[in-house]
């Protein structure tokens, strides 16, 4: 009787454990939609760099035609980092119904692929454009502190 009670545990403990080692698509999604969440305040951050940087180019402190191209090509990925978050949004399906569990699984990741893709773009031009702006002496409401300084 002990060695039937051993054997009828250790086989609900393996039913368990293998059932639980590979994320469900429920948990994958959340994933992707924390991500998702994060991106939304990071994307804001981006929009506000991109008219930082507008304001730089317009207020005549840029004294090389090489700096003024180099905010400009930023400005450029600003918005193409911007475009990327609305496109993923826009092909994003939260709704799986009548598909597989597999299927869900495989999308979702292939979505989380996508998503950490835009992340990684927002995180470098995020830290490009800081960079330039920091450069510039722009504050965080925008305004420019003082000349910048030579290079």
């Amino acid at each position: 009787m002990k060695k039937l009670i051993t054997l009828g545990f250790c086989l609900i403990v393996a039913f368990f454990t293998s059932c639980k080692s590979e994320p469900d698509s429920a948990a994958i999604k959340k994933e992707v939609l924390n991500i998702h969440d994060k991106l939304m305040v990071d994307g804001e951050k981006v929009m506000k760099n991109k008219m930082k940087l507008d304001s730089v180019l317009k207020s005549g402190k840029i004294k090389s035609a090489e700096d003024s191209i180099k905010i400009t090509g930023l400005i450029r990925r600003l918005n193409k980092a911007d475009e990327n978050m609305m496109d993923w949004m826009h092909f994003f399906k939260d709704d799986f119904n009548g598909k597989n569990e597999q299927e869900a699984i495989d999308y979702y990741k292939s979505e989380m692929v996508k998503v950490r893709a835009v992340e990684d773009a927002y995180i470098e031009v995020s830290r490009a454009s800081d960079s330039v702006l920091e450069f510039y002496n722009v504050s965080s409401s925008g305004e420019m502190k003082m000349e910048h300084h030579k290079h």
